[in-house]
């Protein structure tokens, strides 16, 4: 079958490889649309993972079910599913707690285990969600994507939001922005490079744009809230330089959630951290219950991915991975189909 093989750093192959076998437990996936995540993008940059070489990325996807082992029920020919790719034990202390996101012997589907980038992949029955009607299957590709923000967002707001900043417009900090406005928040500030995501930005709810490396983001912030900062901050570029913003940016008792990776060494002010009650929290994918809230939030309406998105064939993978790498235009969210 064809596929986007990973080869190592920056290299990247379409090429042919073998059909998947069906597991017991497992069900067998016609890939019609398969993510570029950041994780992958950083994986290809060279960022070290436990992750096989060659092997076939891809954690963001949805298909139809083709086939299914003679111990899976539930599944007809042709139904539509979104994969959820983080597959946990169930039965360590961090599983029976409810946190599988934590779990022990967690691994991932386009990670460990060959991924969407391919026409076809077997996965765990357990893994997989009916997409509704209304969804098509490219935005339910989103779904992995969202339910890392709706994590954070779960995890960490509760009562009144009034003010929110989030740092770096890719398709995680987009999500962030319409929870934002969706939790309620008045003003919602996003902090960018790129002159077309902050324009995205505002078309999807925020209420100010601030060109990342022009403007002092410290001083624009401190103007808009009388001085004191925000209650929320959400760090989603992974930079050395936003994660110190977001501490700068909090009003006392603020939190900020960093989303996003990044292998930098960040100093922090733990003076300021100590005297004002900062609430620095990291956040680590999504359980089930975010997954389902993710399909939940697209399939309403309530989310909008299509103005984000970009789509390539797969036999194209290569290019898009590198334009990602190097440079990505206009391009936020590229999604691959087989």
């Amino acid at each position: 079958m064809k596929s986007l093989i990973s080869m190592g750093p920056r290299q990247v192959e379409f090429g042919e490889r073998e059909e998947p076998s069906l597991l017991p437990g497992q069900v067998l996936i016609q890939v019609a649309a398969c993510g570029i995540c950041g994780t992958d993008l950083h994986v290809y940059k060279g960022l070290p993972a436990a992750w096989p070489v060659p092997g076939i990325r891809g954690h963001e996807f949805a298909g139809t079910v083709l086939a299914w082992a003679d111990d899976v029920q539930g599944f007809q020919d042709g139904d539509r599913v979104v994969v959820q790719p983080l597959v946990y034990c169930g039965i360590c202390r961090f599983c029976r707690a409810g946190q599988t996101n934590l779990c022990a012997n967690l691994y991932l589907i386009g990670g460990e285990q060959p991924g969407g980038f391919a026409e076809r992949v077997a996965v765990p029955a357990s893994s997989l969600y009916k997409v509704p009607e209304n969804l098509s299957l490219k935005q339910a590709a989103l779904v992995e994507t969202l339910a890392t923000a709706v994590h954070a967002f779960e995890q960490n707001v509760s009562g009144i939001l009034r003010s929110v900043v989030v740092l770096g417009a890719g398709a995680q900090g987009l999500f962030a922005v319409q929870l934002a406005r969706l939790a309620g928040a008045k003003l919602i500030a996003v902090s960018e490079t790129l002159p077309h995501r902050l324009a995205m930005a505002q078309k999807l709810g925020a209420t100010h744009v601030i060109k990342a490396g022009l403007e002092d983001i410290v001083e624009a912030i401190r103007a808009l809230t009388d001085g004191e900062g925000v209650d929320l901050v959400i760090e989603a570029a992974g930079k050395a330089v936003t994660r110190q913003q977001a501490t700068q940016l909090l009003r006392p008792g603020g939190t900020a959630i960093f989303l996003a990776l990044g292998a930098e060494t960040t100093p922090i002010d733990f003076m300021s951290l100590v005297s004002s009650e900062l609430h620095l929290r990291g956040t680590q994918c999504y359980t089930d219950a975010d997954f389902s809230l993710a399909i939940e939030l697209l399939a309403s309406g309530e989310i909008a991915v299509d103005p984000i998105v970009t789509t390539m064939p797969l036999e194209k993978g290569a290019a898009a991975f590198e334009m990602l790498a190097s440079n990505p235009g206009e391009m936020i969210k590229v999604i691959l189909a087989p």
